[in-house]
């Protein structure tokens, strides 16, 4: 009855709204039908259902017109590697399924900062979206950046995580992280840590093993992963955080030991291999991804038309094995469970970069 009362309170004009937009609307033009019908057997019945309709504001009866012409992926690598696959086959299959074409546009440099740049600038109607990885989250702890993550983006979700090994060179005799971390600390001079990109996840991580550490653990930087792992088969790096397609082969033939994963779970593409939380050693929560953005301000219908269709594209099974072959982990996502994890993990890795700048244990 309480709903009745306020039907009637507010067909008076003595009662306000407090619904989302589109309900309220919805519900103001079927106040106008329900008035119409009790005109019925007059003359005018017909006439005022009909106003009543056609009187109802557009956003109630009209849906949002997406796409409505060529897309483009905004992509802050340079065309080949993993990333820019991963970026081309997801434009493909967005493609194939929005029926525009969705065209791959690589705007390498400034540590990705240029390509998104370009998306946090575009018009917000959904044709020009972002294809990024988690180093943009630790980017603006290291220099200015044009724009601000939380406030210029909107999430759409992440496709892809890379998790990254805890891996050590074959001829040590450690097997468990606690034993690494135990031999790191009572001889640090004796082992380093190497990492093939400044600001990256591999980076921050390998700061925050070493912090508080007395007279210090070695950081040695090389040319790309590629190159961290041929210094370990050399003898010169002791140790990474490093991607399983970068370290798989080498693990098979004893050359490299994985002894853990970082994030809050077991990676399936080494099951066996604890997380290092799972060892005692926390704030290794933090994931490496790869994930869509839109500009600030795309309306959710819009962003819920790209999440569904990605989400789509990640559940058929010849994606989510290239992506596997390609030491990737698929994952389906949602723009809530996005934007809850670029929250939590900017802090986490801000504290990484406070606590390394500071040296604090």
């Amino acid at each position: 009855m309480s709903e009745v009362r306020t039907l009637s309170r507010l067909w008076r004009g003595k009662a306000k709204l407090t619904l989302p937009a589109a309900i309220r609307d919805a519900v103001v033009m079927w106040i106008g039908v329900l008035a119409a019908v009790f005109a019925a057997g007059t003359p005018f019945a017909a006439q005022a259902v009909s106003a009543a309709i056609a009187s109802a504001p557009p956003a109630a009866a009209r849906a949002i017109s997406f796409p409505a012409r060529p897309m483009r992926l905004i992509v802050p690598f340079p065309a080949g590697g993993v990333a820019d696959a991963v970026a081309r086959l997801l434009a493909e299959r967005l493609s194939a399924r929005l029926g525009v074409p969705v065209d791959v546009d690589n705007r390498p440099g400034a540590a990705g900062t240029t390509a998104g740049d370009v998306v946090a600038k575009a018009s917000s109607d959904g044709h020009t979206l972002l294809f990024h990885q988690a180093n943009m989250l630790i980017q603006p702890g290291l220099e200015p950046v044009p724009y601000d993550v939380i406030r210029d983006f909107t999430p759409v979700a992440r496709v892809a995580t890379t998790p990254l090994f805890l891996v050590i060179d074959g001829r040590l005799p450690m097997r468990t992280p606690e034993q690494w971390a135990v031999a790191v600390k009572s001889n640090p001079g004796s082992y380093s840590y190497g990492y093939g990109q400044p600001g990256s996840p591999s980076h921050l991580y390998a700061e925050f093993a070493v912090r508080g550490v007395r007279n210090g653990v070695p950081l040695v930087t090389a040319k790309g992963e590629g190159a961290v792992v041929q210094e370990m088969l050399a003898g010169r790096i002791s140790a990474c955080f490093c991607s399983y397609a970068a370290v798989q082969s080498h693990v098979r033939n004893g050359s490299l030991r994985m002894i853990g994963v970082t994030g809050v779970s077991r990676s399936p593409l080494a099951p066996l291999v604890p997380t290092l939380q799972e060892s005692g050693l926390e704030g290794y929560a933090a994931a490496a991804w790869f994930g869509v953005m839109a500009p600030a301000k795309t309306p959710r219908a819009i962003i819920a038309r790209l999440a569904g269709e990605l989400d789509e594209v990640m559940a058929e099974r010849e994606v989510r094995a290239r992506l596997m072959a390609a030491g990737l982990t698929p994952l389906r996502d949602s723009p809530e469970a996005f934007a809850t994890a670029i929250r939590s993990e900017s802090i986490q890795w801000q504290v990484i970069l406070r606590d390394a700048a500071q040296g604090e244990p």
